[in-house]
């Protein structure tokens, strides 16, 4: 018999700089080192750019052992990496990059957006891999939002994105090397939605902005719920205009070994990927 999902603890954002930049963090936090296989999520923005300006040229930089996923809600995200990719993701499409034993890359606001300005705002998500999938060849896949399923409310008040894993027979793009769920929401004051879940993987909602009733507690902006292992379904209804992201995917229960851009199970494998990225191995960034 389903049952619905209690809320285990509601997290409020708190800004935290990336050089010049603040971004919103709610995980991790001192509480909560990760919420498995979650370690990270990122909000940056809303923000007005003005023309000419780049607050996030972000240089080359390496990944290893991790996936790293960039949910573009306003402007654009340019990404250019070591596999020779060079791609430009608007608003409401995604960038999927799994680093797998190591990729270089570089990411700013879109050229276009630098030019004549505008609203930016997205989420950057890493997605911890597991021991076996660590050293995997990296891979990269960007969706623009017309390549994007989504299931839609008869009254049009709740649109649910379908970016990896499935829902209402609606298959996402994306190809992660474990299974992970990835839906972008947003909803209108009145619209209620029951998200089906695996009773053995965690989940987390986070909401943009807005207001919604979820479960057991209320989700108000910049705020992060995740649940306890006690149901299989998670109910929401929007208070007021809301904007969210629902994630879920099975625990990870390893070693985690982490030093800036790795994250491995032993802190060997961290030197390991030092000099692994310091002598080439894992690859280059065309200029």
């Amino acid at each position: 018999m389903s049952s619905i999902r209690t809320i285990k603890q509601i997290i409020t954002t708190e800004d935290v700089m990336m050089g010049e930049v603040k971004v919103g963090q709610p995980l991790p936090t001192a509480q909560v080192r990760q919420i498995s296989p979650f370690l990270l999520l990122h909000h940056l923005g809303p923000i007005q750019i003005k023309p000419g300006t780049n607050p996030m040229d972000i240089g080359a930089h390496p990944h290893r052992g991790f996936a790293p996923v960039t949910f573009v809600y306003a402007g654009q995200v340019e990404h250019r990496d070591s596999l020779g990719n060079h791609q430009v993701v608007s608003s409401g499409g995604v960038q999927w990059m799994s680093a797998g034993s190591g990729i270089v890359h570089a990411e700013s606001v879109g050229s276009d957006l630098v030019a004549k300005g505008g609203e930016y705002e997205m989420i950057q998500l890493w997605i911890n891999l597991p021991q076996e999938l660590k050293m995997s060849e990296p891979s990269y896949q960007p969706f623009d939002q017309h390549q994007i399923p989504f299931y839609q409310d008869p009254d049009q008040k709740l649109r649910l994105n379908v970016i990896c894993g499935t829902f209402d027979n609606l298959q996402g793009p994306v190809k992660h090397p474990n299974e992970i769920t990835a839906y972008t929401l947003s909803m209108e004051p009145g619209a209620t939605l029951t998200i089906p879940t695996d009773n053995n993987w965690n989940c987390i909602l986070y909401q943009l902005g807005g207001e919604t009733k979820v479960s057991n507690g209320t989700l108000k902006d910049r705020q992060l719920a995740y649940f306890n292992f006690d149901g299989d379904m998670v109910d929401i209804e929007a208070l007021k205009s809301s904007r969210l992201l629902f994630i879920s995917g099975a625990p990870i229960n390893e070693p985690l070994a982490q030093y800036g851009p790795f994250v491995m199970n032993r802190p060997e494998e961290l030197q390991q990927a030092i000099e692994d990225f310091q002598t080439g191995k894992m690859g280059v960034l065309s200029t």
